[in-house]
């Protein structure tokens, strides 16, 4: 994980400052999810390109709503920007390029031997309100119980291997006996308040894997018919805070608390990341591993954007992966500025995850399936 020290900067300005030869300076804003990975790169990018740029980490609707007014040059987005934020037209050049990719981590704090097991149904049904301690039977269940645990085929770079669709290349499935007792404790939800691109994926899964529970999905958790009543209803165990660092540090805060954020939130806080029970019936951790193995599953439209087939069966796949999108322009109308933007996003998709140790974020070869198309999109660039 990245270091303890990068979790503590909240959803503020990130400056990337700009090395003695100075290049290009530009504005760059959005998820609250990637500062992490954006800051721990900032010194890499720096050096290697010259060029600089402020990152305003105010969460991915606000810097949708950024790149609408024209207040920055790109944004990172976990989520499409399909429709204005703003009520200011989306320029007709913005176009997606989907540049990084990590696992949502679902987080508690709570004091057992080992990381705890839910299943997606579980999960939403604590995420809904309606499973409301932590005894419950449906997480006593998912606790004790015998479960496959799949490892994945590598290269000597610690890569996995896909075969010739795509696919992650299964090296090995074991068998694990999980049996953890669940302490008799009310269950505190702490959700992200802004309007959130980690919150939209999460609730789209959950729609997907659990809908019962959640009918509905969405950037803002407390306005989603699925939650709404119950946090009206409790609001003493749905509690909340903006951006990612003060998600999992009021988590860290609330003994017995539940949270979801980008998995290396988590060690700074002293939270522990729970074990995902996917739909084949895998324990499988929030790591670049699983994040990997379930994005190869996925389909990738000409336009860029990604669809997630949060319901397959593929060992060893986990269900709560990310895509974060670059939003960037076509036509600014300024060769030198454009040529800035798409090295900034060539660098942060195809070079920070490699640079970085342990960030959590799953590194995508240039000659991959996503990493064509994040060539192709780049190519739009300054046209």
């Amino acid at each position: 994980m990245i270091k303890s020290t990068l979790v503590a900067v909240s959803a503020l300005s990130i400056a990337i400052a700009p090395s003695a030869f100075a290049g290009t300076t530009l504005a760059a804003g959005g998820a609250t999810s990637v500062t992490n990975l954006v800051q721990a790169c900032k010194s890499f990018y720096n050096t290697d390109t010259s060029d600089s740029f402020p990152y305003n980490s105010v969460g991915s609707g606000q810097g949708q709503k950024d790149l609408e007014g024209k207040k920055i040059d790109f944004a990172f987005s976990d989520s499409k920007h399909l429709t204005s934020q703003s009520g200011i037209a989306i320029d007709p050049s913005e176009i997606h390029i989907p540049a990084m990719v990590w696992p949502i981590g679902i987080m508690t704090n709570l004091n057992t031997s080992k990381p705890i097991a839910l299943s997606p149904k579980t999960i939403g049904g604590i995420f809904s309100g309606k499973i409301t301690r932590w005894n419950d039977p449906l997480i006593q269940a998912d606790n004790n119980r015998t479960v496959s645990v799949t490892v994945y085929k590598k290269d000597s770079a610690g890569n996995i291997l896909k075969d010739k669709t795509g696919k992650a290349v299964v090296l090995r499935t074991t068998q694990v006996v999980q049996k953890i007792s669940m302490p008799n404790q009310p269950i505190t939800v702490v959700y992200r308040l802004d309007s959130s691109g980690t919150t939209d994926n999460l609730t789209a899964a959950l729609k997907s894997l659990d809908p019962t529970n959640f009918t509905d999905s969405g950037k803002v958790f407390n306005a989603l018919a699925s939650t709404k009543a119950a946090i009206a209803a409790d609001p003493i165990h749905f509690q909340s805070a903006s951006g990612s660092a003060l998600v999992a540090s009021l988590a860290g805060k609330t003994k017995y608390s539940i949270t979801y954020d980008e998995a290396n939130y988590a060690k700074a806080a002293g939270l522990k990341l729970v074990q995902v029970i996917n739909p084949n019936g895998d324990l499988v951790a929030a790591t670049d591993d699983g994040a990997s193995a379930f994005v190869s599953t996925s389909t990738i439209a000409d336009n860029g954007t990604v669809t997630l087939d949060y319901t397959n069966k593929n060992p060893g796949v986990y269900p709560f992966t990310v895509v974060t999108y670059a939003l960037a322009l076509t036509n600014y109308g300024d060769a030198t500025k454009a040529a800035a933007v798409k090295k900034a996003i060539e660098y942060h998709a195809f070079t920070c995850a490699k640079k970085v140790a342990d960030s959590g974020f799953i590194t995508i070869e240039p000659a991959s399936p996503l990493g064509k198309k994040i060539s192709a999109q780049l190519a739009k660039l300054g046209k």
